[in-house]
């Protein structure tokens, strides 16, 4: 009876050993929080710029800064060390573009200059030297558009077209960036701009935006880009716009943006029906026109507008 005994205790102490030592996340969803890797990157303070991931490094493409549209480009292999790639790229000063990494190149694709929206889109091998794939791409000249890579294509999914005063929801794809063929003209969900776009389980999602002077909390998805389906109706939390998204840890992450007013949450679904909630960290300051990426198994969140713009960055993992 007494080996009995010990052998229950022995097997239940190894239990709570497993139990306790056996997850593979060593930082449960709930206490993550970003932490400022720099709060004064080298490139300058800016929003409505772009962010990718190319050749195991950051890359942070044009945007709005100083009062003025931007063209420059800027690379970093651990978010706190920037290095300039070109102060002026051959693609025009723009802000609210959309690039994508394809075809080992990363790509700028529409946005908006003084003139108002653009249709060009634009590719490089090394982020120095820009080459123009098309003047005026098929779909019409656009910004606060999203983009995504779905089935070995490059996806151009609605924003604001000021020329026919028009908030879209048409969907374009491209196998060469070059030639586009319209998905469908008027998808199933409001048109839009400042959403966001992401692939996961093999669909693209889109959620939130803006509709003529309603910020949108809905969340859909297309498993071919053409057919949507609408994930939930209303979200846990509020309608915003120019907030930033990201697939990280196998769930869809949505961080700041513009609701009534500048906000700094962060949530995450697993689902795209489903959101929760962390906290935030007080410390990084609500914005809207951030972006986000996800490197080296973090997630990593780059300026913004606070009310002003800033050059800072910040991750968690």
């Amino acid at each position: 009876m007494k080996t009995k005994n010990k052998l229950i205790a022995v097997l239940t102490m190894l239990i709570v050993l497993v139990s306790s030592c056996g997850s593979d996340d060593d930082n449960p969803v709930e206490e993550r929080m970003l932490k400022p890797i720099t709060l004064n990157a080298q490139f300058s303070s800016r929003s409505r710029h772009t962010s990718v991931v190319f050749d195991n490094k950051i890359w942070t493409i044009g945007g709005y800064g100083g009062g003025t549209n931007l063209n420059d480009v800027w690379q970093s292999e651990d978010g706190k060390d920037w290095t300039e790639a070109t102060p002026s790229a051959q693609f025009s000063v723009r802000r609210n573009h959309t690039s994508v990494v394809f075809n080992d190149k990363m790509w700028v694709i529409g946005g908006q200059d003084v003139d108002g929206g653009l249709n060009d889109v634009w590719y490089s091998e090394d982020g120095i030297n820009w080459t123009q794939a098309t003047a005026s791409a098929q779909f019409s000249e656009r910004f606060d558009h999203a983009s995504v890579i779905f089935d070995g294509k490059i996806w151009v999914i609605s924003g604001r077209d000021l020329n026919n005063n028009q908030y879209l929801n048409d969907v374009w794809y491209s196998e060469d960036g070059k030639d586009w063929t319209e998905a469908t003209a008027s998808a199933a969900f409001l048109g839009r701009r400042g959403h966001t776009s992401v692939v996961f389980g093999n669909k693209i999602w889109v959620t939130n935006g803006y509709n003529d002077g309603n910020n949108l909390n809905d969340v859909w998805y297309s498993e071919d880009g053409e057919n949507w389906t609408e994930a939930i109706a209303s979200t846990q939390f509020s309608g915003r716009r120019d907030h930033t998204s990201v697939v990280f840890d196998d769930k869809i992450w949505v961080i700041g943006g513009f609701t009534d007013d500048l906000v700094n949450d962060i949530w995450y679904s697993a689902n795209g029906t489903l959101w929760n909630q962390i906290p935030s960290n007080t410390s990084f300051s609500s914005r809207y026109n951030l972006t986000s990426i996800a490197f080296k198994e973090k997630i990593w969140v780059i300026g913004g507008n606070n009310g002003q713009d800033l050059g800072d960055v910040w991750a968690f993992d």
